[in-house]
C-alpha cells in the first residue's frame, strides 16, 4: 500500500567522473602555467646577474674615485694623461682589485676581465689663465658573463 521511496542514488549519477579528455585538457593548462613560471625564473636570474655586474662595476669606480680624490694634487697617479696605460708600474697585479674574481687581490701574474683606467686633464676653472684644477674621469669595464658592463665617473680635484 504504501510506496516505499527510494533513498538510493541512481547508478547513472554515481558513475559520472572525469573523462580522459577533461583530464588531458586540465594537464595541458597546468603544464602551460608551469612553463610560464619557469621562463619567468630564467628571465629573473639573467636580470639579477646583469644588475649584480653593473653594481660591481659602479662600486669599483666609486672606490677608485675615493682613492684618487684622497691623493695630493701633485701625486704621480694624478698627473695629466691616461692611467694606467702610460704608467709603467701599474698592472692588473698591482691595481688593488680582484681582476679575475678568484678571491685573491693582486696575486702574481693576475689577469682578468675587469679593467680600471682614468684620464686626468688640467683646466682653468677660475678663468684666470692658471690651471687650478684637474678633471679626472674613472672608467671601469667588466667584460665577463654576457654583455660587457662599463661605468664612468668624473670628479674635479682642486689645487688647494
Amino acid at each position: 500500500m504504501f510506496m516505499k521511496k527510494s533513498t538510493e542514488i541512481p547508478k547513472s549519477i554515481c558513475n559520472q567522473g572525469f573523462t580522459l579528455i577533461e583530464v588531458l585538457i586540465a594537464m595541458s593548462i597546468f603544464a602551460i602555467g608551469i612553463l610560464a613560471v619557469g621562463s619567468m625564473q630564467v628571465s629573473a636570474i639573467n636580470k639579477y646577474a646583469g644588475a649584480r655586474n653593473s653594481t660591481t662595476v659602479v662600486n669599483l669606480a666609486k672606490d677608485r674615485v675615493e682613492e684618487l680624490n684622497g691623493l695630493a694634487y701633485d701625486d704621480d697617479l694624478l698627473r695629466v694623461g691616461n692611467h694606467p696605460a702610460d704608467y709603467a708600474d701599474f698592472t692588473q697585479a698591482t691595481d688593488f682589485i680582484d681582476n679575475d674574481e678568484n678571491g685573491q687581490i693582486d696575486e702574481a701574474g693576475e689577469t682578468g676581465h675587469i679593467s680600471i683606467i682614468w684620464n686626468v686633464t688640467e683646466t682653468d676653472l677660475a678663468g684666470d689663465g692658471i690651471n687650478d684644477s684637474k678633471i679626472v674621469t674613472v672608467t671601469v669595464t667588466r667584460a665577463a658573463g654576457g654583455r660587457p658592463r662599463r661605468a664612468s665617473l668624473d670628479f674635479i680635484k682642486a689645487n688647494m
